[in-house]
């Protein structure tokens, strides 16, 4: 019996230390685990971390070290320049804005205003700029007198269209088809303003969608009251330079917003102050 139990006594050591040995891997293995985990999570963070700097610096990027727009920043600096004269405060862009270029000609009186969209953002007025394409540019002539300003612009009575076949713009609008020479005119007034597509007759279908396209536009977006008359003459069969074009008369002056994008224009011209 005691030879017996000097048998077990070590027998007994030897599995507590098997067990010992075990709980210490296990622990060991748990430990790896819990490592690995808030590596992968620490990596998760950072990951995180970076998509939402990279979202803040995109979003900084359209605008200027103190907060404003880039196009507020040039508007600052074409008032400098030509003084208290009306200009858009919007781009009318649909993206970017943060390479908006600007370049101007003229005086207070007459002056022209290029708005382009470069690989990079230029300084003001800068040459560089001038090889630029623009998508837009603003206008202001000032007349010997009203009448003058009046006939620069071409507006058309509603009187006019009368007798012309119609076609239901939407928004109670309705428009008159006049044709000639193969051409298609689709015409309309809206208060002191008077509006035209031009298209070709066989293109008409291409007409009466832009014709409703302004329409449905001129909802959501107000044009400024001219002090006498105002006029919109837009082409559906090209986007070449800068054919879309929005007059309106303010004494002897004339404001004149021109486009590659009828709607562009229209932002453009709703926005000036």
């Amino acid at each position: 019996m005691r030879f017996k139990s000097l048998f077990i006594l070590p027998l007994a050591l030897l599995l507590v230390g098997c067990s010992t040995n075990q709980s210490t891997t296990k622990s060991d293995a748990s430990s790896s685990s819990a490592r690995k985990t808030t590596t992968v999570s620490k990596k998760a963070s950072i990951k995180q971390s970076k998509k939402a700097a990279a979202k803040s610096k995109s979003k900084a990027a359209a605008t200027t070290t103190n907060g404003t727009t880039r196009l507020a920043t040039l508007n600052q600096q074409l008032t400098k320049a030509l003084g208290n004269v009306l200009l858009p405060q919007t781009d009318g862009l649909t993206s970017g804005s943060q390479q908006l270029n600007v370049r101007y000609q003229g005086s207070q009186a007459n002056y022209t205003v290029s708005y382009s969209v470069g690989q990079t953002a230029q300084a003001f007025n800068s040459q560089a700029v001038a090889k630029e394409t623009p998508y837009a540019t603003v206008n202001k002539k000032t007349y010997a007198s009203s009448q003058a300003a009046t006939q620069a612009i071409g507006h058309r009575n509603a009187s006019d269209d009368k007798g012309l076949p119609t076609v239901d713009l939407g928004h109670q609008i309705t428009g008159y088809l006049g044709s000639g020479a193969g051409q298609r005119y689709i015409t309309w007034n809206e208060g002191q303003w008077s509006l035209q597509v031009h298209t070709y007759i066989t293109q008409n279908d291409l007409g009466v969608a832009l014709a409703k396209q302004t329409v449905n536009t001129l909802e959501s977006y107000y044009l400024p009251a001219p002090k006498s008359v105002g006029s919109i003459q837009l082409e559906a069969i090209s986007t070449d330079g800068l054919r879309q074009v929005i007059q309106w008369q303010a004494g002897r002056v004339v404001y004149k917003v021109s486009a590659h994008d009828a709607t562009t224009a229209i932002k453009l011209a709703a926005s000036m102050q």
